[in-house]
């Protein structure tokens, strides 16, 4: 859009001269929304104590640089959950299924041990399970705000911003709560905390996790692939923008649709492929 690629009417109104009027650029943001259940937990075995303790960072840190070991060796999200709603929930009578199958998982819970966002206690231990929607229907936008090439963009991610995305959160967030009330974590888990005790009915839930929720950093879809005989799109199957000659996009921005998954494997193949588009045309 700096360069002058994009709704021409809209790089005017910032001072951009068009030299390809090709709307579409910027629009389509497609990202996985992020939320989730929250609780305190009893023991010392979360890497809270990391993040509230400097003595205890420097330790750890210590050992890791040492022998490679200690809680370092962990990642952020021990254990991922795929799941999808129900095939009768009442969402589907107005919304058409978006994911890819039948067998296409709608949300993932991420359990983690402690607390990853938000603002950290100075004491205590928590648990977190993270919920994320990863077939989002929302769709956002990024758009410029001045001609300033260094200035931020607005960003628009509009997440849960349909009806569908809010009930796959809500439905997500029911299955954490399920999960965790089972008798396997009874003396664990002291209890919800950041607001979800207060969330009994689904009205609350949608206000608490409005509030919560933000990215899981997926953004894809603001230069989307279309055929090639296609008027919309900003890319054809060979990843050249249209309307003009010696110019490609190589990044998950093409992808019309967000993968129902972590998208990195889907950009390694991605970028394979244009790999070898790009040698076999030169």
């Amino acid at each position: 859009m700096n360069s002058g690629i994009g709704n021409a009417t809209s790089l005017r109104s910032v001072g951009i001269k068009p030299v390809l009027d090709l709307p579409e650029v910027g629009q389509n943001l497609v990202d996985h929304p992020l939320g989730g259940g929250l609780f305190s937990v009893s023991g010392n075995g979360s890497y809270d104590k990391f993040n509230q303790d400097a003595v205890v960072r420097e330790q750890e840190l210590e050992q890791w640089n040492g022998t490679g070991s200690g809680p370092l060796v962990n990642t952020i999200a021990d254990h991922l959950v795929f799941a999808r709603l129900p095939r009768n929930d009442s969402i589907f009578q107005s919304t058409p299924d978006p994911a890819a199958g039948p067998n296409t998982p709608h949300f993932e819970l991420l359990v983690v041990n402690g607390l990853p966002f938000g603002q950290l206690p100075s004491t205590g231990n928590f648990l977190s399970m993270t919920t994320v929607v990863v077939q989002p229907t929302s769709r956002g936008s990024v758009t410029l705000n001045s001609s300033d090439p260094f200035a931020a963009p607005l960003v628009d991610p509009a997440l849960l911003a349909t009806e569908f995305d809010r009930v796959v959160m809500r439905t997500a967030l029911k299955r954490a709560l399920e999960f965790v009330s089972t008798s396997p974590w009874s003396g664990y888990i002291i209890g919800p905390i950041a607001g979800l005790e207060n969330a009994k009915t689904d009205a609350e839930m949608d206000t608490y996790l409005s509030g919560m929720s933000q990215t899981i950093f997926h953004p894809v879809g603001t230069a989307r692939m279309t055929a090639k005989d296609a008027k919309d799109g900003v890319v054809d199957p060979d990843l050249r923008v249209k309307g003009i000659i010696g110019l490609r996009v190589v990044d998950a921005s093409v992808f019309s649709f967000i993968p129902s998954a972590h998208p990195q494997a889907a950009v390694y193949v991605f970028a394979e492929r244009a790999s070898d588009l790009i040698k076999a045309a030169h």
